[in-house]
């Protein structure tokens, strides 16, 4: 009598066998190659198994490869821009892994039994919203657009969200939707890495606060509006209305920028960031600073003050406050590989957007000093205009493109001294800025940044002309603080 066949391996052996062995050996590796965790999501978004199964092993992939995604994540945020091609691939290996996530949690939700729990559903779209956001912030990072329709989806996960239901009849979208908006409103391209990642900290802990209404508050002062049927984020009520024939939901920062105005009051008054729940970096100048943007760009989103004229000239740009100081004291004796050369794209009274065509960009930072000479002729053709990077945007290792705020259509370079500072930090390079009346009165003072740690204190100019100038000056306030310079407003001293 024949042997019965042996009986067929169900779909939990063939498939879940292998990934949750994989997992064991992974889980909580800092060093796992992305690749071989895009293997088993693909391997478990092609198993034949029931919604409820596949998101239990969802979850279990997920939270046992969160600290890769994290380091990962991290490792980008020290990378320079444009990004070297090794790093560019990391950078895609890394989103396409936040998508397949994404879209495996969206496999399980649209196959979810009709009368599944609401908090299966709000979990799920977490997740969704949590690694969509990741991505629009692993581009940020790194100044690089994000993916075509990563704004619609988030969008359709505060669509699905809001529905109501027996237990909430107004429930709010998850942090991570509401994280990502705020981030987005911060103007995330004119922050360094560095700054940035204070940046979505900040955001992660006031996106409980955030409120989305179907109408426009009262005070439109700090309010923004979504378009749910657009790939895009959020738009400020002050620069653009919305179109009267598209379902929007509103938005105010008010509060969040209150908050930041305030953790900025606490730390110039002597509070530690810790006694403040902030990283250690909101103690510094890159990290006040970043507060006093935020502050702004939440509670005062500001119109633009002048149209763009497009232009297609060149200009030398010269990076960085050391070599800008070198380059101003001695003009004739500049070296050319600090310069490199640029396509001026369009201009304002307070600005050019730039595009690289070729000579060391790498030097490039968001929040530096630069100093940009279009072709000219005559006595324009030596003048060195002072502006501030912006903002960044590298589509691709050949490509970086930068927005600069004007500062002053010249500089005079000099030597920082601090009569009270007990190393005498007398070789500290620094710029004094005219004064551009209307847009400001006082004269400016370009330093490192932490050169100057009481604003207060006498400060010394050495400044060498024909002779020898000194000159003592006092701050009066800061206009900027970056990871890399502080301008200072002044007046001279005669104390």
């Amino acid at each position: 009598m024949p042997e019965p066949p042996p009986p067929k391996p169900d779909a939990a052996d063939v498939y879940l066998r292998p990934i949750l062995s994989w997992l064991a050996s992974h889980r909580d590796r800092a060093d796992l190659e992305l690749e071989e965790l895009a293997a088993q999501l693909a391997r478990l978004c092609a198993a034949p198994l029931p919604a409820r199964q596949t998101l239990k092993v969802l979850e279990m992939l997920f939270a046992g490869t969160a600290l890769a995604l994290e380091r990962q994540a991290n490792q980008l945020g020290k990378a320079r821009i444009p990004l070297a091609r090794q790093t560019r691939l990391q950078f895609n290996t890394l989103l396409e892994v936040l998508d397949d996530f994404a879209l495996a949690y969206e496999g399980v939700l649209s196959g979810l039994p009709h009368d599944a729990a609401p908090e299966e559903t709000r979990l799920i779209l977490a997740r969704i919203a949590t690694c969509l956001s990741r991505h629009l912030f692993v581009c940020h990072l790194v100044a690089a657009p994000p993916g075509r329709g990563i704004w619609q989806r988030l969008h359709g996960v505060f669509q699905r969200a809001i529905l109501p239901t027996p237990e909430e009849p107004a429930p709010q979208p998850p942090i991570a939707y509401r994280e990502a908006l705020l981030l987005a409103c911060a103007q995330p391209a004119s922050f360094s890495a560095e700054a940035l990642q204070f940046v979505a900290h900040y955001a992660n802990a006031q996106a409980r606060y955030l409120e989305i209404l179907a109408y426009a508050p009262i005070d439109t002062q700090g309010v923004f509006w979504i378009d749910l049927s657009r790939d895009a984020a959020a738009f400020a009520l002050a620069r653009r209305p919305p179109p009267p024939d598209h379902l929007v939901y509103f938005f105010s920062c008010q509060a969040m920028a209150a908050q930041a105005r305030a953790d900025l009051a606490a730390l110039e008054q002597g509070q530690s960031p810790q006694a403040l729940g902030l990283p250690s970096l909101a103690g510094t100048p890159i990290g006040k600073g970043t507060l006093r943007r935020l502050a702004a760009f939440w509670g005062k989103p500001g119109k633009r003050r002048f149209p763009r004229r497009r232009q297609s000239r060149r200009a030398s740009l010269c990076a960085g406050l050391t070599r800008l100081w070198r380059l101003l004291r001695q003009p004739d004796t500049d070296a050319a590989e600090a310069l490199s050369q640029w396509m001026i794209t369009n201009e304002s009274p307070d600005g050019f957007a730039l595009m690289h065509l070729h000579g060391k960009a790498g030097r490039i930072r968001v929040g530096d000093i630069v100093a940009l000479r279009p072709e000219a002729t005559g006595e324009a053709a030596e003048r060195w205009m002072i502006c501030l990077v912006r903002w960044a945007l590298s589509e691709n290792p050949e490509h970086i493109e930068i927005g600069l705020q004007l500062l002053a259509p010249e500089a005079t370079p000099a030597l920082l001294a601090i009569p009270s500072d007990p190393n005498n930090r007398a070789q500290t390079p620094a710029l004094i800025l005219p004064a551009l009346p209307p847009l400001r009165s006082e004269p400016v003072l370009v330093v490192p940044s932490g050169a100057v740690n009481d604003p207060e204190q006498r400060l010394l100019l050495l400044i060498e002309k024909d002779n020898l100038e000194i000159r003592q000056v006092r701050a009066t306030g800061i206009s900027e603080q970056t990871g890399t310079v502080e301008v200072f407003t002044i007046r001279n001293d005669a104390s």
